[in-house]
C-alpha cells in the first residue's frame, strides 16, 4: 500500500526537486520501485518513469533510466508491459530521436508481437502517432524494415480487439510512406482487412478510407 502510493506519486514529485535531487534519490526509489516484486507498484512506476524522462537531458537518460524502461517492455506481468504500450508515444516524446531509433522501436515491435491480446492492441492503436514521431530522415526506414513486417503480421492476428485496433490506425501509415509503398506495402493489408470476419475491422478500415487521399 505504501509502496504503491509511493510510486504513484513519484514522477510528479520528481517535477519539483533539483537535478542533483533528483538523480540522487528519486533515481534509485525509480528502480527500487520498478523492481517491486508486486506488479502493481511497477505498473506506477513505470508510469512515473517515463514522467521523470522528461525531466533529463539525453545524455543522462540513457545512463539513468533506460535500463530500467527497457526492461518494462519485457516485465512478467502483462499488466506492465501494457502500461508501457499505453505510454509508448509520450516516452518517445520524452527520450528524443537517438533513444527512439536504438531503443523504442524495438521495444514497441516486441510490444506488438507481445504474447498478451490486450498489450497487443493496445501497441496497434499507437501505430499512427508512433510512427509519425520518428525521426524524419529514418522514419520510412525503420518502418518498412521493422514495424511492417509486424503489422503484416497483425493483420492475421486471432484475436478481433487487436485487428480492429489496428484498423482503425493502419490507414495513418498511407501519408507517412507515400503512394509507392502504400500500393505495394499496404493496399495488399487494407484488402485482407476489408474481408475480415469481424464487422468492427472492416467498418474501421472504411472510416479511415480518406487518408489514403493525404
Amino acid at each position: 500500500m505504501v509502496r504503491r502510493a509511493a510510486a504513484s506519486k513519484l514522477g510528479e514529485f520528481a517535477k519539483a526537486v533539483e537535478p542533483e535531487l533528483l538523480r540522487q534519490e528519486f533515481v534509485p526509489l525509480f528502480t527500487n520501485l520498478a523492481n517491486d516484486e508486486q506488479d502493481s507498484v511497477r505498473l506506477l512506476a513505470v508510469e512515473a518513469g517515463i514522467a521523470m524522462a522528461g525531466l533529463f537531458r539525453h545524455e543522462d537518460l540513457e545512463h539513468q533510466m533506460m535500463q530500467t524502461l527497457r526492461a518494462a517492455t519485457e516485465d512478467k506481468s502483462w499488466r506492465v508491459r501494457y502500461v508501457v504500450a499505453d505510454k509508448l508515444c509520450e516516452l518517445q516524446k520524452a527520450v528524443g530521436p537517438e533513444i527512439t531509433k536504438n531503443d523504442l522501436v524495438g521495444a514497441y515491435c516486441s510490444l506488438l508481437k507481445d504474447p498478451e491480446a490486450e498489450v497487443r492492441a493496445a501497441a496497434a492503436s499507437k501505430l499512427k502517432d508512433f510512427c509519425t514521431n520518428l525521426p524524419v530522415d529514418a522514419r520510412e526506414q525503420l518502418i518498412m524494415s521493422q514495424i511492417l513486417p509486424c503489422v503484416k503480421d497483425m493483420v492475421g492476428d486471432m484475436n478481433q480487439h487487436v485487428k480492429s485496433a489496428l484498423a482503425s490506425v493502419i490507414m495513418g501509415l498511407s501519408p507517412i510512406l507515400g503512394k509507392d509503398n502504400t500500393l505495394e506495402h499496404l493496399l495488399p493489408l487494407f484488402l485482407n482487412q476489408l474481408k475480415d470476419d469481424y464487422p468492427e475491422v472492416r467498418l474501421n478500415i472504411i472510416s479511415n478510407l480518406e487518408c489514403i487521399n493525404e
